[in-house]
């Protein structure tokens, strides 16, 4: 079997002796879908780019800047086992996850964390662990596919509020039942509109109607923070965030994810925790890598970085409204540009590319239908003449939206 392209349409080529009807039928079918997402400029591709990104989440610049290979230079001179041969249960625990882990429950002020192999893995993981089908979960609209993946997993109730509206969450906690236990999921800088959370109001809300908050740090981790510990660090009492959840696939620039919170959370993960307990544990120097790159995220050194990375994204929501565009609520270095339909913001990625830019378009299932848009990730090593050329495409963008 292979793939042709025919006018601008894939077709399968079946050897006669290759036919099997179920399997030629449900071929054809996926093919459908791919031809109609392909319509509705929605159909997405693998593609590398050594265009500017500004799709990249290297915030503080470690991969660009080379901060990253340095440190795993080093560290392979040192290191003899690579794999980790197993699941942590099993045979693949090692010394280097319990350092991170160490280090970084008191990086965030937590009693305790816990090492999963991605972001996805510790929200799933967690959330199936925690909840109870007796329990009912207020999300805001807004937050990250995993977590809610997590939630339906666990069987428990699941209510939507209005992103970032805590009058209408407050008013859903009014009339929780009292059946289970009622949680608030969130995260502290939504990854597609770029907004940060009122974690003291929703602690607040947590504390009146006798909830449990969850967080999400991916984008705020390294960014956020006195010394990019997270939004939630900077709460007058950080325990009234029962679970902090920090992904390190953003701003640390590799993968992995910390779950933080008390003793007793981590240990029910460790005998819970699907993802955890059936995941081949990563590769130790990987553990070792990113506890080096938190510690120089932790420093001094760093703060240039974070200190450009606000002023940089500070100047292009400034030019962005300038230009008539709108950024949404954003409030980070992540810099939304409202599009509204696939093909609009598909024109706004086709221009970019045409200067130099990578700006990639996000469109539905990840937004709703008619927010399409191109999210900005700003990058501390963007410089002044990466954004001339990216104020330039979106003028001409604007001026081409307004005939």
């Amino acid at each position: 079997m292979q793939l042709a392209r025919s006018a601008g349409r894939m077709d399968l080529i079946l050897n006669q002796s290759d036919y099997n009807p179920q399997w030629h039928a449900w071929q054809n079918s996926l093919t459908e879908h791919l031809h109609f997402l392909a319509e509705q400029d929605r159909l997405r591709t693998l593609a590398d780019s050594d265009l500017i990104s500004f799709a990249a989440n290297d915030y503080l610049g470690l991969n660009h800047d080379g901060l990253l290979a340095r440190l795993l230079t080093n560290l392979a001179a040192d290191t003899q086992q690579i794999g980790s041969t197993g699941s942590r249960l099993l045979s693949g625990h090692h010394t280097a996850y319990e350092k991170a882990e160490t280090w970084f429950a008191a990086f965030t002020g937590s009693e305790s964390s816990l090492f999963f192999s991605t972001g996805y893995a510790a929200n799933v993981g967690t959330l199936q662990s925690i909840l109870t089908s007796r329990d009912t979960v207020y999300a805001d609209r807004a937050c990250h596919a995993s977590m809610l993946d997590g939630v339906r997993l666990s069987g428990a109730r699941r209510v939507y509020f209005r992103h970032n509206d805590l009058n209408h969450l407050g008013g859903l906690l009014a009339r929780h039942d009292g059946r289970g236990q009622a949680w608030i999921l969130v995260e502290s800088v939504y990854s597609m509109d770029g907004d940060r959370a009122d974690l003291s109001g929703i602690a607040d809300l947590a504390r009146r109607y006798g909830a449990l908050v969850y967080v999400d740090e991916a984008h705020a981790i390294g960014v956020w923070g006195q010394a990019g510990q997270g939004l939630s660090y900077e709460l007058p009492n950080r325990n009234e965030i029962a679970v902090r959840v920090f992904p390190c696939g953003k701003a640390p620039g590799l993968m992995g994810a910390f779950v933080c919170g008390s003793t007793a959370l981590t240990q029910t993960l460790i005998n819970k925790a699907r993802s955890f307990i059936f995941s081949t544990a990563q590769p130790p120097i990987l553990a070792h890598l990113l506890h080096q790159a938190l510690e120089w995220i932790a420093s001094p050194m760093a703060d240039p970085a974070r200190q450009r990375l606000h002023q940089l994204a500070a100047t292009t929501r400034s030019r962005i409204q300038a230009a008539g565009l709108s950024t949404l609520a954003s409030d980070s270095q992540i810099v939304p540009v409202l599009c509204g339909s696939e093909a609009r913001a598909m024109a706004l990625s086709g221009l970019g590319a045409l200067h130099g830019l990578d700006l990639r378009a996000i469109r539905p299932p990840t937004v709703e239908r008619d927010t399409c848009r191109v999210r900005l990730c700003l990058n501390s090593w963007h410089t002044d003449e990466h954004l001339a050329v990216l104020f330039q495409v979106l003028e001409e963008y604007a001026r081409q939206d307004a005939l």
